[in-house]
């Protein structure tokens, strides 16, 4: 059985930045291993491709448990399996958040004061964060309109103050996608990356983390941790880990088939994300936003020159905005979309269309992420309870009036032909209930807190378990007004921080198995 110091599980937006770290700046021998494959692909690499990944075995595929506020639909809730995790994945926005979030959740070392000097650590260092250089015309066109409607005129929208319209920021350099792998990942003989090697425990003896138990290629083999072992799985994949390693609420585990070693009744508990829904419209005659994108000479652009529709992300433009005049920071993201968000990419050629996804920062629904199997291969069940709280549907009604506002606005009004979703004369709720979805921000299911009963404490340790920490969206106490790939890295890096300040000086200079 190999050992190593700290042994980080799923390298993904948070945990390619504690590995990373832990491996340049200490002598401490680090395993980060991850459950998908490589990140050398198309679909990765290129912005514009990854709606590719979706349904791939790039993904893990979670689905809801039928959602009664949703027209009991099954929600599809995707999320990276490869290296970079979700950060391979997502849209790349780049959002902190506000400064009422951080403060908000009370805690020794997360206040806004203390996390700001990590964010410009990551901005300046290992992450690239920029726009791209050519916006699309219709982009263009919908932050003039959003500002000519009486959105703010700011470019400088990812936090602390949000407000604003803009072509959004994006982790893209050089027409490339940049994920967490390629910001923190270095060939150091110190640090060991597996992959296509899938966790199924944390393994716990005597109240101490001590290795993993994982599969890879048909057969179960350990690591041992002689220092730490990091969870960084995600919101949905941590939970279960740590259930399936008895770590969660005892009577369920129970239930399960599981013997509890810690009762952590809030372990998959608190499951938050921003609840989402889009509007459409079809393009008037002469604008084609990316029906156009199968045209092959733009995949040649980007081969051959890292340029054109594919270096940039679906998402070139947005608007923070404010339900009311009243709140303290904005509530709603307001998200521009060249092509009909609720087309099928594969069933042959798009019609010209754009999208506005409204996503609700400062939702109510909460859900729960629960085991249930002791068989690591069965997916959780997840609830997610979106817009279970009628407050959320009231507040997205709101939203997709106000977008309609600002469509119908110069300089984007003209570019329009008309309203597809939800249509003119539909009921707009009704239209929210049968077409919302995630914003794919999923998070505080293993949170942090100060009470006795928080999963975990402020320094990121699983209370009841030594030498065991949570680092990713599941540790947040409270979701963010932020597109949470932002948060989630400064949590990787706080993470390591804390690790660092224990572990042996001195720098070493990636084994991939």
């Amino acid at each position: 059985m190999a050992a190593y110091d700290f042994i980080v599980v799923g390298a993904g937006s948070a945990g390619c930045a504690v590995a990373g770290r832990l491996a340049a700046e200490s002598s401490s021998t680090v395993l980060l291993i991850e459950a998908g494959g490589s990140d050398r692909r198309l679909a990765v690499r290129a912005p514009l491709a990854s709606i590719r990944q979706f349904g791939t075995k790039l993904d893990w595929g979670y689905e809801t448990d039928p959602e009664p506020g949703c027209a009991d639909r099954r929600i599809p809730l995707h999320a990276g399996r490869v290296l970079g995790g979700t950060s391979a994945m997502n849209m790349m926005v780049w959002v902190k958040g506000s400064d009422l979030d951080y403060d908000g959740w009370q805690l020794p070392g997360w206040s806004w004061q203390d996390v700001a000097p990590v964010f410009d650590r990551i901005e300046k260092g290992p992450m690239r964060v920029g726009r791209t250089p050519y916006p699309d015309d219709l982009s263009v066109r919908f932050v003039a309109a959003a500002r000519a409607a009486g959105v703010r005129a700011d470019n400088d929208v990812s936090g602390p103050d949000l407000e604003g319209a803009t072509i959004a920021p994006l982790t893209i350099h050089n027409g490339q996608r940049w994920s967490t792998p390629r910001g923190y990942l270095r060939p150091r003989s110190n640090l060991t990356i597996l992959t296509k090697a899938e966790v199924r425990r944390v393994i716990v003896r005597s109240g101490r983390a001590v290795g993993i138990e994982y599969l890879r290629r048909g057969r179960i083999e350990h690591a041992s941790a002689n220092q730490q072992v990091i969870v960084s799985a995600g919101a949905y994949r941590t939970p279960h880990l740590l259930q399936l390693s008895g770590i969660g609420p005892a009577d369920h585990l129970r239930s399960v088939g599981i013997t509890p070693i810690v009762d952590s009744p809030r372990v998959g508990q608190g499951l938050t994300d921003h609840p989402h829904a889009y509007a459409v419209w079809s393009l008037a005659p002469g604008y084609v936003g990316l029906s156009d994108v199968t045209n092959p000479k733009w995949l040649l652009q980007w081969l051959f020159g890292r340029r054109g529709k594919f270096a940039n992300s679906v998402v070139e433009a947005v608007a923070h905005v404010r339900s009311t005049a009243e709140l303290p920071a904005c509530d709603f993201q307001l998200v521009f979309a060249l092509a009909d968000a609720t087309a099928d990419p594969s069933a042959g050629k798009l019609a010209p269309a754009l999208s506005i996804g409204h996503s609700y920062w400062t939702p109510k629904s909460r859900g729960s992420v629960l085991i249930r199997s002791s068989d690591p291969a069965t997916p959780p069940a997840i609830r997610m309870n979106l817009l279970a709280d009628h407050e959320d549907v009231e507040a997205l009604t709101w939203a997709v009036r106000r977008s309609r506002e600002i469509m119908a606005t110069e300089p984007i009004a003209s570019a329009i032909e008309r309203e597809l979703l939800p249509g003119p004369g539909a009921d707009i709720e009704t239209s929210i209930r049968q077409t919302a979805m995630t914003t794919w921000h999923p998070s505080c299911t293993v949170a942090m807190g100060n009470q006795s009963d928080s999963p975990l404490d402020e320094n990121l340790r699983v209370r009841g378990v030594d030498n065991l920490r949570v680092a990713d969206a599941s540790a947040l106490p409270h979701i963010p007004r932020a597109n949470t790939n932002a948060a989630s890295i400064m949590i990787g890096e706080r993470c390591a921080d804390f690790l660092l300040a224990q572990a042996p000086a001195g720098k070493s200079s990636v084994a991939h198995n």
